[in-house]
């Protein structure tokens, strides 16, 4: 499920994210996130890519994190985590440091309080010393906090953090995720782009306005997540034929949405249901549309949703 394997990161942020329902010590002390998904180079040639990564300005101290939904770690992919360093990984962000101070970077790993112990053995047994972010609905701890820098572990405390409510959902879903869970935001933003007089809207746009904390993953998981709005305005645009039309950019490209005809034509009582229309989520399939229906938007001129009831057009 997307939310329990998002909940690691989701909880992150919420740590990092100032005037968050819980407490945001990570925040106060001063560190922020400054990508995700963000690939990486090893010094054995090899590759890893980080699902988030934080810094501290101040102390231009990078903090690399790898989160985990299940019970195990990947023993090859922690060991290439420690052959990545602070050079690579400020690089990759694209950070301006401060030139007096030296880069340094560590590694921690996140997980579900559930498998923290397993994670914890994991480790172990891969002979690395990361720390580790055990998450839980009610409370959030640094295990092995032995192997954190100074600076982490005076973040976090030996105690751990009790929740006001279980951590806040800042992506709810990801590249990672089926386009099925893009489709209700994408149509959500189209609806806000009719409401607002546009008259088209890129699929990159379209992108970063449906996909939460967009502009910090790395290019191969932006280059996904904008396929798969692709297909959700695609998918939509079939819906309402009348309404949206998906066209090809000139030379190739995502290309963009046409808006055809927006509810601001009706009166009232017709321009509200047309919007309750647009809005309203369809099942998880993919609809086939046959090419004699009627346009959606053309149909609620003429009747309510129960089809029982006349919407007259005003002058």
């Amino acid at each position: 499920m997307t939310a329990d394997r998002l909940m690691p990161i989701n909880a992150l942020l919420g740590l990092c994210t100032p005037y968050d329902v819980n407490p945001s010590p990570l925040a106060v002390a001063g560190f922020r996130c400054v990508g995700l998904e963000v690939p990486l180079r090893c010094g054995d040639g090899g590759k890893v890519v980080a699902d988030a990564i934080l810094v501290h300005d101040a102390a231009a101290h990078l903090v690399v994190c790898e989160s985990k939904s299940g019970n195990n770690i990947e023993v090859e992919q922690a060991l290439r985590y420690s052959e990545v360093t602070a050079q690579t990984v400020v690089h990759a962000v694209s950070l301006t440091m401060p030139h007096a101070l030296e880069p340094s970077v560590e590694v921690l790993y996140l997980g579900l309080e559930a498998h923290s112990e397993r994670l914890a053995l994991s480790l172990k047994s891969a002979d690395v010393a990361y720390p580790l972010l055990a998450v839980g609905k009610s409370s959030i701890k640094l295990a092995r906090s032995e192997g954190a820098s100074r600076r982490l572990r005076a973040a976090l405390p030996s105690a751990g953090i009790d929740l006001t409510a279980p951590p806040l959902v800042y992506i709810p879903f990801d590249h990672d995720s089926a386009v099925e869970e893009f489709v209700d935001p994408v149509r959500a933003r189209l609806v806000q782009a009719v409401a607002l007089g546009e008259t088209e809207i890129s699929i990159r746009v379209l992108s970063e306005r449906s996909c939460p904390s967009f502009l910090m993953y790395g290019q191969a998981a932006r280059s996904q997540l904008i396929k798969k709005v692709q297909r959700a305005a695609r998918q939509i645009a079939a819906e309402h034929p009348g309404t949206y039309a998906y066209a090809e950019a000139p030379g190739g490209g995502e290309g963009y949405i046409r808006i055809l005809r927006t509810p601001e034509a009706y009166d009232a009582r017709g321009r509200t249901q047309a919007y309750q229309a647009l809005s309203r989520q369809s099942p998880r399939r993919h609809l086939k549309i046959d090419p004699n229906q009627l346009d959606l938007l053309q149909e609620l001129t003429g009747t309510d949703d129960s089809g029982s009831d006349n919407v007259e057009e005003r002058p």
